[in-house]
């Protein structure tokens, strides 16, 4: 297939439970999050032609790493979570890294106790690949 477009894959709303807030109240009940990640193919993935997932990126392992790291820990900012996860991420890809040109990580705090915040507060992280 010709690579005269631009590929990526989005694992959209993966919503996971995680110990998060300023303060010990805040984190100690879990609250609910979600991760928006985005990785952008420097070309077309082999998989476009050969449909085998070893030829690709699996969007399950990427799903479970980030889950695994959610429930390690509790951490304080949405800041430090989206970093941890985008550097969890970079480390899971391994080799398959180096189809990708660049990934975004989106953590979206959902409720969070901020009166009159009612759409939740979002930060991103993207990495641009050298």
């Amino acid at each position: 297939m010709q690579d005269n477009f631009s590929c990526k894959l989005l694992i959209a709303d993966l919503r996971i439970w995680v110990h998060l807030g300023c303060s010990e109240q805040e984190k100690y009940n879990p609250q609910l999050v979600s991760f928006t990640l985005e990785f952008n193919f420097k070309s077309s993935p082999k998989a476009v032609a050969s449909d085998q997932l070893d030829d690709t990126i699996c969007y399950f392992e990427i799903a479970e790493c980030v889950k695994k790291l959610c429930q390690q820990k509790q951490f304080n900012l949405i800041e430090h979570l989206t970093a941890e996860v985008y550097i969890a991420i970079e480390k899971e890809l391994g080799e398959k890294r180096n189809l990708i040109s660049h990934f975004d990580v989106t953590l979206s705090k959902l409720h969070p106790p901020i009166p009159g915040v009612h759409g939740g507060v979002s930060f991103s992280y993207t990495g641009n690949r050298k």
